[in-house]
């Protein structure tokens, strides 16, 4: 055996050198933990608004429903991951002057009131078609508080302010028409005609003639699907949140009598929102289609109407079945009791009834009871309508 030629303290020492390896490889490990922990408490304030835009875009892609409100949804959603919802316009920050302070606090208390003055400034300078005004109220609001409706509003202005760039305008005391000058110069004067029979013929009916002047506005087939975003079917669209009246009228020429269904249906819409803003969809599209001059023929299907107050569907087919059974409705309704309580719905509708209560009081039973026992006639012919 050969004599041991290693140090005596090499011993002490390796144990040192592995002592100190492992105590800062416990230190590393440490350090790992209390950063994974700090990105954990931080995710939540990151991932659930990027997971709900997401999941606002992916239910904006399969929305089913037609109407106005639904179809600036996927816009909406678009600009739900925009940080400028004002076209430029940061939202203040944490301590400026303008931002609103805490919850209670009288710097809280007066934003609140300046928000709500210039929401409601933004949407009447919107009803009267001032858009660069209702986009400068719009974007002053979005500054103090983040409002779904005012962003779908500011999505829609932007639309128009390009569309409507180099539009004319003409003016009567019950309309206001706004027209390409260069396309519908002609078309302008047919449609104005149009609307002045139609307010004697339809407010006749409805015994109600508006204070205000009403605007329509004549786009081409693109202008109105871009600015609408209607399906290509749609004939026409009235507005809730604005009042106002959209028609296409590239191939109108020549064709006056569709023309003038189209406009009339549109023209009963506007009425009846002024009525009853919260009336049911079937009763609106029942009673423009019925003023209008359409008459019921029978449906593919039949679709109850209690499917039909918010919303049409969007497939071709079945929203023309949707039309012909809200319009045998309404047809029924006039035919065998006349205008008066129809009108009389409309009334009780507009004083913020629900509609079981408001059928009541104009039919004598409950609308449930009604539509329960209310069947489409089998077996009618004549000209139907799905103008929108």
């Amino acid at each position: 055996m050969s004599p041991d030629w290693r140090n005596p303290n090499y011993e002490r020492e390796l144990k040192r050198r592995r002592s100190r390896v492992a105590l800062a490889f416990l230190a590393l490990v440490v350090l790992a933990a209390a950063a994974l922990g700090l990105l954990r408490r931080a995710a939540p304030a990151i991932v659930p608004a990027a997971a709900g835009t997401a999941a606002q875009a992916a239910a904006a892609e399969t929305e089913d429903s037609w109407n106005e409100e639904a179809a600036g949804d996927r816009d909406e959603a678009a600009l739900a991951a925009d940080p400028e919802p004002g076209e430029g316009e940061d939202l203040p920050a944490a301590g400026d002057p303008a931002a609103p302070g805490p919850a209670g606090s009288p710097q809280a208390s007066e934003g609140g009131e300046r928000f709500e003055a210039l929401k409601q400034q933004a949407l009447s300078l919107y009803r009267q078609n001032d858009l660069p005004g209702a986009q400068e109220q719009a974007q002053a609001a979005l500054a103090l508080r983040r409002d779904e409706e005012l962003i779908g509003m500011l999505l829609r202005l932007r639309r128009e302010i390009e569309v409507q760039r180099d539009y004319d305008g003409a003016r009567t005391e019950k309309f206001t028409v706004l027209f390409d000058g260069y396309e519908h110069e002609e078309i302008k004067v047919v449609v104005l005609d149009i609307l002045k029979e139609a307010y004697a013929g339809v407010g006749k009916a409805l015994n109600h003639f508006p204070g205000e002047p009403v605007t329509v506005i004549l786009y081409t087939g693109k202008d109105f699907s871009d600015v609408t975003r209607a399906p290509g079917w749609a004939g026409g669209m009235f507005g809730r949140s604005d009042g106002k009246i959209r028609l296409p009228v590239q191939n109108a020429a020549g064709r006056e009598r569709l023309l003038r269904r189209v406009v009339t249906h549109e023209y009963v819409h506007a009425l009846v929102h002024f009525l009853a803003p919260a009336a049911p969809l079937w009763l609106h599209e029942g009673l423009a289609q019925y003023l209008s001059g359409a008459r019921a023929v029978n449906a593919p299907q039949v679709i109850p109407l209690a499917l039909l107050a918010a919303g049409f569907p969007q497939d071709a087919r079945a929203a023309y079945a949707a039309y012909m059974v809200s319009l045998q409705a309404v047809s029924d309704l006039i035919e065998e009791r006349g205008m008066p309580p129809l009108r009389r719905l409309l009334d009780e509708l507009g004083a913020g009834r629900e509609l079981e209560v408001a059928f009541a009081a104009a039919y004598g039973r409950p609308f449930s009871r009604w539509a329960a026992s209310w069947r489409p006639a089998m077996g009618r012919d004549g000209a139907g309508e799905s103008d929108g």
